[in-house]
Formats: structure tokens, sequence, C-alpha cells
């Protein structure tokens, strides 16, 4: 990153502390439905809040479920052999061609057991009604597409000896929050922002739709 420009977690950082402190200048010039952070009332809403707002967002938690998958697909190579696939650049080994015929057969298992639970004739993960909407099936559907993903690309892993040991599986279930450490950060100061503007009312002062924001992460 150009190190002529502020990085967009400090920005997100100053915009937070702006938002409080412009909640308390509202609150002094009584600006219509504006309360302060930083009074007494404000400090406890934030401190029972502050623990618990990246995990209210709804974004934030399927993201952090899907970073275990992708993580060993991005990190198992099993990934970057799907690109050369694609783009047709670069062949590939007997190893890898075998490992990756057998990953792409248990993620198309996994797959099959997934679409069973959805539309077959057991109903245990469906909604009360018998739909999709609303049911534990697609409340967890962030953690069956990571565990499919992430089982294919281990089985991949493993086929073509990256993986050893079960240290080396670790360390592909947490790349994501290495390798993107700065995106966990910057998604926690959005939901603060967020939650912060509409808790002091300046969302409705300056006519922005923190609800909605808000429901979408």
């Amino acid at each position: 990153m150009n190190k002529r420009f502020i990085h967009p977690v400090t920005l997100l950082f100053l915009l937070t502390l702006a938002a409080a402190l412009m909640s308390w200048v509202g609150s002094i010039y009584s600006w219509q439905g504006v309360q302060s952070l930083l009074s007494a009332e404000g400090m406890r809403w934030l401190l029972r809040n502050v623990v618990n707002l990246p995990w209210s967002a709804s974004l934030i938690r399927h993201l952090f479920m899907l970073s275990f998958g992708v993580g060993l697909c991005v990190h198992s190579g099993w990934w970057a052999l799907c690109v050369r696939l694609i783009t047709r650049k670069g062949g590939w080994s007997r190893k890898e061609r075998r490992a990756w015929v057998l990953s792409m057969v248990v993620g198309m298992m996994w797959f099959a057991f997934c679409a069973w639970l959805a539309f077959g004739s057991s109903a245990i993960v469906r909604s009360i009604t018998g739909g999709l909407q609303g049911s534990p099936f697609m409340s967890g559907l962030s953690f069956l597409c990571s565990l499919g993903l992430g089982l294919t690309a281990m089985i991949y892993g493993l086929s073509v000896d990256f993986y050893r040991t079960d240290r080396d599986v670790v360390k592909g279930i947490s790349y994501c929050f290495s390798r993107f450490s700065s995106l966990w950060v910057a998604l926690f100061f959005i939901a603060l922002l967020l939650s912060i503007l509409h808790y002091t009312g300046l969302d409705a002062w300056l006519k922005i739709d923190c609800l909605h924001s808000l429901a979408f992460f």
C-alpha cells in the first residue's frame, strides 16, 4: 500500500472518533434526535456492546466461518491448480491429477449430501413450514460451505503430500486470518462506526440509513 495515503483502518478509526465527538457536539447544541456517546449512558452502552458488535454483524459471522474453508483452498494449492486448469497455463503432474480428481469426488459427495439435507425427504434442517427460508439449513449454510471447501482442499493437500501433519492443516485453516488480518480489523471498525451512528442518532440527523447497513453486515 502507498505510504503517502492513510491506511483504511486508520481512516475508519478516525471516523469512529469523529462520530463520538460529533455526537457530543450534537447533544450540546440540541440537534434533533442526537444523543452523546461520551455521556455516562453512552459509555455504558459502548461497554455493554463493543465486544459483541462484530459477532452481531451477520456478514462478519459468515465471512469468519467461510475463512476456514477458503484458507484451506488457497493454502493447499487446490485453488491455484483450478485457476491453471481454467486458464490452461501450465500443466499438471500425475499426482496432481489424481489428487484433484479425488478431491472433486469428495466435494461432489458433500454437495450431494447438502442437497439431500435441503431438498430430500428428511426435513430435519428445514423450517417448521418445510421451506428453506428461516431454516437451520440457511442459518448454517456458511458452515456447510466452509466445511465442504475445507474437506475438498484438505484431501487435495494430503494427496499431493503438501499436508503431512495436522500442523500443516491448521496453517491452512488459519491462512485467511494471517493473510488478510487488516480486513478483520476494518470490518470491526465498520460495524462499530455504524452502530455508534445509529445509537447516537447521527444516522437519522445525517440522513444515513444505518439500519439497513447493519442488517447487511
